[in-house]
């Protein structure tokens, strides 16, 4: 007898049945697949079922049972992420300056994207993070920015498009308040300006030449005649902006309700045209569906949220001065994100009391062979998907 609920119709495939599904045919291309896509798809396909193991909870009153399958907490799964991303918001949220916030986007020319793929995609990655933050952090401290010579900002990569295409860049939250050379608490003269977004692109392509020189790699030499994209918004408080860096922080290329439909040679799914802001459905190939989610897993070890500055975790004490100074809140104790909150306890579909813990279910694959160390198991049984009800 199962307390959970029998209803267990699915109107949509989800992402991981859509892998499921064509990951055989496009492999048969034979694509040179990294050990960490590799990882991803075995934890996106055996996320929340009996591989990963989990809690068992029974109904003292009727007998019923439920099996809650643990997460693989992978950035790469669409299943995952909610409980992180809040947890991001909140402790963002917590951390903001009393000062007008800018949400500044920087993006390499088109010609530089193949680097971020390879064996020194990682390096490049973080060359990319070094200019970015480089870059923002002259401007600041000049005369031309508002001369904050101790500045902040926090930098989320995001690596797709609405289409999934490949189109990497990096977000930066920058609050319009610092300290200044004396210790001074400056702050921007106008509520919607930061800088000129030229002086910002050429320091953004200066900075990044200098690195790109102390590497033996070659790149087209007509990239540093391009136009190197920069972005300024002003965003007020920076509490909008916060959220909606929130949907990168933890989050994949595309969630399950954005897939339509897949028959057998194809998926479709829905994304936001910019250019008239509305809703439309495109229909891609199965294959060509898998190529481009596999394109946006992040090299192993890659940090893609980075803080600078008096955003750093560790500079409590320079933040604190800043918050202080500018009539922000200032947390002495413990910080609301930082206070636990009781695990919900599944109850009974029939009888509608809390179901009590039974047991712990133990994962289908050794520590030493985990998705999160040596890679995934080789002979992983088949596993229902839809067990986690």
């Amino acid at each position: 007898m199962s307390c959970a609920s029998p209803s267990d119709q699915r109107r949509r495939p989800s992402v991981a049945e859509v892998l499921d599904r064509f990951l055989p045919e496009f492999l048969k291309s034979d694509p040179s697949l990294s050990f960490v896509q590799r990882r991803a798809i075995w934890a996106i396909t055996h996320c929340r079922t009996p591989a990963m193991g989990g809690n068992h909870y029974a109904c003292a009153s009727c007998g019923g049972q439920h099996f809650a399958f643990h997460s693989c907490n992978h950035k790469a799964c669409p299943r995952c992420g909610t409980a992180a991303t809040f947890a991001w918001v909140q402790r963002s949220l917590e951390k903001r300056i009393n000062a007008p916030y800018f949400l500044v986007t920087f993006t390499l020319p088109e010609e530089l994207r193949s680097c971020f793929f390879g064996p020194f995609a990682k390096e490049f990655y973080d060359l990319f993070f070094a200019a970015v933050s480089g870059a923002m952090t002259e401007k600041l401290a000049s005369a031309k920015g508002f001369k904050a010579t101790v500045n902040g900002f926090i930098a989320v990569l995001h690596t797709w498009g609405q289409l999934m295409q490949f189109h990497p860049h990096i977000h930066l939250l920058v609050p319009g308040a610092g300290l200044n050379v004396h210790g001074k608490v400056v702050r921007v003269k106008k509520d919607d300006y930061l800088i000129h977004d030229k002086l910002l692109k050429g320091a953004f392509r200066q900075h990044f030449r200098t690195l790109l020189a102390e590497t033996k790699w070659q790149v087209d030499p007509a990239v540093w005649s391009k136009t190197w994209g920069v972005h300024i918004q002003a965003v007020g408080s920076g509490e909008a902006a916060v959220k909606y860096l929130g949907n990168y922080v933890a989050r994949s290329v595309i969630s399950d309700s954005r897939i339509v439909a897949a028959n057998v040679n194809s998926v479709t799914f829905r994304w936001k045209d910019r250019a008239d802001n509305r809703f439309k459905d495109t229909t891609v190939p199965g294959t060509e569906f898998v190529k481009r989610y596999l394109r946006h897993v992040i090299p192993r070890g890659l940090r893609s949220i980075r803080y600078y500055g008096h955003q750093h975790p560790a500079a409590v004490r320079s933040r604190d001065r800043i918050k202080m100074h500018t009539g922000s809140i200032v947390y002495f104790g413990a910080r609301p994100s930082q206070i636990k909150t009781k695990p919900a306890v599944p109850k009974c579909q029939r009888c509608k009391i809390e179901m009590q813990f039974a047991g712990r279910l133990p994962k289908a694959w050794s520590s030493r062979n985990s998705p999160g160390s040596r890679g995934p198991p080789q002979n992983m049984p088949t596993v229902e998907r839809r067990l986690d009800t």
